[in-house]
């Protein structure tokens, strides 16, 4: 497995890359404990191939927390308990820091419950789902993640964009060499298409509408347009749905009630006061954990072992190819593009912080 683009990137490390994203943080007061857990996150997403949620995002967040826009030490609070429920309060800081409490608080409340639920309100964005998903695998068991954000997407049949892609993850423990992990929006994602815009690239034309609200595939029309829901009804559908968990269940915003200044171009973020939903199910109050694994093992070899469609090779479980990705990457080194790497520099500078192209050379 290759990179297509080592030879517009650098090639740093895992570890290297987290201590220069940390730094910015920690240059704009973020503690330093949640400094390092924002740049682990953002990493994360790097190493497993979602740039769109990696640290080319970091500038955004370093500048909104250096304009008093975002709180840099927030302290997350609970404002409701019950049972195996809690409600945290984020403290307007970004959700890496209150979506990680929120996920590992129902753990533990699914250790004596059998299933953990957290919403989280007044919070920021929390960059990939997955990696919060994921944080239950740890303790063997199955996790989940949603969120709602800014709005830069059309219900279906409408010309506003009303709401955000909200994304969801699963992650499935196996007892194999990797677990089932899906994660994935109900539209095409928006900082994909700046990237494709950043680099000349065009776009799937199921997408995006530009600003005549027509279907593109231009990246630069598109960010200027909305987005749309995959699966038509179905899709939009689906992101309504979650709308109502991470806005009305959680007391949060819902996406049309967030700022939009960010998808319209800001080069910060500011505040949005939106909502996170966080899932835990302990697998041995259902059923013994062997037989769950054994099950998904046989669900995996139905489903990789089904006879292929005309120019494939493999099939893919959700998760498996950003999985070896990470594993090829943390071997022969972690492809960082130097526009990202001059957007780091460039917010190095304007929060005094060490330049990250300094650091990685």
């Amino acid at each position: 497995m290759t990179d297509a683009s080592v030879a517009e990137s650098i090639l740093t490390s895992e570890g290297q890359l987290e201590g220069v994203v940390a730094a910015l943080f920690e240059a704009v007061d973020v503690p330093s404990t949640d400094a390092h857990s924002i740049a682990e996150t953002l990493v994360f997403a790097d190493m497993r191939g979602v740039e769109s949620h990696g640290v080319q995002f970091a500038p955004r967040y370093v500048r909104g927390l250096s304009r008093g826009l975002l709180n840099p030490a927030p302290k997350v609070s609970a404002v409701r308990e019950r049972g195996a429920i809690a409600v945290l309060d984020g403290d307007n800081g970004l959700g890496f820091i209150s979506a990680r409490a929120a996920i590992d608080l129902a753990v533990e409340l699914a250790r004596r419950n059998g299933i953990g639920c957290v919403t989280v309100r007044h919070s920021n964005h929390f960059g990939p789902a997955a990696f919060y998903a994921m944080r239950a695998l740890e303790a063997g068991m199955i996790g989940h993640a949603t969120t709602d954000g800014p709005p830069h997407t059309v219900a279906w049949g409408s010309r506003e964009p009303v709401l955000s892609n909200d994304p969801v993850a699963w992650a499935f423990p196996t007892g194999g060499e990797r677990p089932i992990v899906l994660d994935t929006a109900f539209t095409g994602v928006k900082e994909k298409i700046r990237l494709a815009a950043q680099r000349g690239r065009p776009i799937p034309g199921d997408w995006a509408v530009g600003p005549d609200g027509r279907p593109t595939t231009d990246a630069e029309a598109a960010l200027r347009g909305a987005l749309l829901p995959i699966g038509q009804h179905k899709g939009s559908g689906l992101i309504m749905a979650n709308e109502l968990l991470c806005g009305a269940l959680a007391g949060a915003n819902f996406s049309f009630e967030v700022s939009p200044a960010l998808v319209n171009g800001a080069d910060h973020h500011d505040e949005w006061g939106c909502g996170h939903f966080l899932l835990a199910l302990d697998i041995e109050a259902f059923v013994d954990r062997a037989d769950f694994e054994r099950r998904a093992t046989e669900l995996t070899a139905a489903i990789t072992g089904a006879p292929k469609a005309t120019g494939i090779d493999r099939i893919y479980m959700p998760g498996e190819l950003e999985d070896e990705l990470a594993a090829h990457r943390r071997d022969a080194g972690l492809p960082l593009a130097r526009t990202t790497l001059d957007a780091l520099d460039l917010v190095a500078r304007e929060v005094g912080a060490p330049v990250p192209s300094e650091q990685l050379a």
